[in-house]
């Protein structure tokens, strides 16, 4: 078994180490289920020279040292699909990445499918096949097996020759500059900003209810809880109230009383407080003036824009092949239709940067509807 990493000096050292290499590959191990965030229970680092470790994130290491490698824009971090991880990792540190390599978005620049798992990638990249040994693990539970430390290192292990690998493909496919902008995006600390409670009643999946603006106040208002008490009390958001819920007592006003909603809650003082917090959101949202309910972000677009759309996407696949960049790593449908609908609107990703260049510019002279 590779190092199992239990105290601060170890971690401190292990860290010099991949200070030295310049390369920092990681991964995590977590439990979701009863906890608005997931409890981590491991990270795994690799560092150039091939030394591999698992952090133990219960024994109360001091991760100081790891969050200044992380926030090192000198040292290259990789990770494949690295969003979550990385939110992961600056809850558990403290900072925001820079200088990340995402192995999983780089494979769409280097002949492979967007969205590819790591053991596939793997497997087609270098011909290293991993087990699927411990896939049901709770990694909170101690102590851990030396086979499930092996089985975790296994995700660090090979990802700086993977991540060589896929930087020689797209060199060869003419892509690497494209990659290399599109990598930038992880240096942004807004992408592991924690959700503004007002704004997460844009998430709710409301189903077939239609709200109007008074009952998007509503919704804002009482999702708004949802969020701060969630946090407060360390639940996942679900267990406080179903999406659906929210979006039924959004849907009318609330005529007297305490709105009724399912829950997950065992304590009863927590679900009657949370009821008057709801009853006190909806009667703020109430005297909300009109000009200040939130907006509609169910965009309707014409028939005209729709069918140009669906156009532009098979176009897009075709150009897409031509490039050697997986399509969706391009451009979602509803980023299209967006796009054709407004190619002004700076804020789409296909009207600036090397998308525009690519693709953008030539989509909007084909496909925009006059």
């Amino acid at each position: 078994m590779e190092s199992l990493i239990r105290n601060t000096p170890s971690l401190d050292a292990a860290c010099a180490a991949a200070q030295a290499g310049g390369i920092l590959a990681l991964d995590t191990e977590f439990v979701w289920m009863r906890t608005y965030r997931p409890i981590l229970g491991i990270v795994q680092m690799a560092d150039a020279e091939g030394h591999c470790h698992a952090i133990d994130c219960l024994l109360g290491t001091n991760p100081a040292s790891l969050g200044n490698l992380i926030a090192d824009a000198h040292i290259t971090k990789i990770l494949h699909d690295a969003r979550q991880d990385l939110e992961h990792l600056r809850h558990y540190t403290g900072v925001c990445p820079q200088n990340v390599f995402d192995t999983q978005l780089a494979a769409a620049f280097a002949g492979f499918p967007g969205g590819i798992g790591l053991q596939k990638l793997l497997s087609e990249a270098i011909n290293v096949n991993l087990p699927k040994t411990e896939t049901r693990t709770d990694w909170t539970q101690r102590p851990l097996t030396d086979a499930q430390v092996d089985y975790a290192l296994d995700d660090v292990r090979y990802l700086d020759e993977l991540r060589q690998t896929l930087l020689a493909n797209a060199d060869e496919l003419g892509t690497r500059a494209w990659l290399e902008e599109e990598l930038q995006r992880y240096n942004d600390p807004a992408l592991y900003a924690d959700l503004v409670p007002e704004e997460a009643w844009k998430k709710v999946k409301c189903g077939r209810i239609r709200l109007d603006g008074a009952g998007r106040a509503r919704l804002q208002a009482i999702t708004a809880v949802r969020e701060t008490k969630a946090r407060e009390w360390n639940l996942p958001k679900t267990w406080l109230s179903d999406d659906q819920s929210l979006a039924e007592i959004a849907e009318r006003p609330l005529k007297g009383g305490t709105p009724r909603f399912r829950h997950r809650l065992k304590n009863n003082g927590q679900r009657d407080t949370l009821a008057a917090h709801y009853a006190e959101a909806l009667a703020q949202a109430a005297d909300l003036p009109e000009e200040d309910w939130p907006a509609d972000n169910h965009v309707r677009y014409l028939p005209e824009v729709q069918e140009a759309a669906d156009n532009a996407i098979v176009w897009l696949r075709e150009k897409a092949a031509a490039l050697h960049v997986d399509a969706t790593t391009i451009a979602s449908r509803a980023v299209v239709t967006a796009f054709l609908d407004n190619p002004e609107d700076d804020t789409n990703v296909l009207a600036h940067g090397w998308r525009f260049e690519a693709v953008g510019r030539e989509l909007a002279a084909l496909f925009t509807v006059d």
